[in-house]
């Protein structure tokens, strides 16, 4: 059997839905660019874990979701058994989740994001929870089975106002937003993702600043 292609839940928004070549260099050449990732948004996560953890699912203020139990503290890289493409390819999802939902007899699978309120967000983000939901209910050997996961969904925040009490504090925003549970469509995604991996290699991109120095170094 072919060794299995390895994805990232979130590759997909920020990379193949970004500069092809660049995401084909990642994927294809190991080419990696590590820019770093600001301190201050992980700071921001630890507070909203710490926060909702173990807290019930009205704090997120949304009908959408039943009455269950919000955890946080499942920090460990998730990975799926080897699953298989439209076309027979073997590939595997590994990545972490911000928290999850006990409803006792299901699960929900939910994300945070630090980012504008906005509904379009919901679209860029089904393939990265669609694989979220994979990951749980068909672990590897050994890691955590979330099953069944019944909904999906992402959890804005954002910065409304600055308050000043005793100290100036930050106000958020938030809302919850539903992604739709889509297993046929995550697959023949993935179908295309493996077809363009295994393609020609793409030109490179005028409008990508990496590209652009990819192409100095060239000549």
């Amino acid at each position: 059997m072919n060794e299995p292609y390895l994805f990232s839940p979130s590759e997909f928004a920020f990379g193949y839905a970004g500069c092809k070549r660049c995401y084909y260099d990642l994927k294809v050449n190991d080419i990696r660019l590590n820019f770093g990732f600001p301190t201050i948004f992980s700071k921001i996560d630890m507070i909203q874990k710490r926060f909702y953890h173990n807290k019930p699912t009205s704090y997120l203020n949304t009908n959408k979701l039943p009455e269950g139990v919000i955890k946080t503290d499942y920090t460990k890289l998730q990975k799926s058994e080897v699953l298989y493409d439209k076309k027979g390819r073997p590939f595997q999802l590994r990545g972490k989740i911000d928290a999850y939902i006990d409803h006792v007899n299901f699960f929900s699978v939910i994300d945070f994001k630090v980012t504008n309120i906005n509904e379009k967000k919901s679209l860029t983000y089904m393939t990265q929870l669609n694989s979220y939901a994979l990951m749980f209910e068909a672990p590897y050997e050994n890691f955590l089975k979330l099953n069944p996961i019944k909904h999906l969904g992402i959890f804005c925040f954002e910065p409304n106002e600055l308050i000043y009490s005793k100290n100036p504090s930050i106000e958020m925003r938030t809302q919850y937003f539903e992604i739709q549970r889509d297993d046929k469509k995550f697959f023949e995604f993935i179908s295309s993702v493996i077809d363009f991996l295994e393609g020609d290699i793409p030109d490179l991109n005028n409008d990508c600043s990496l590209c652009n120095l990819k192409s100095v170094q060239l000549l």
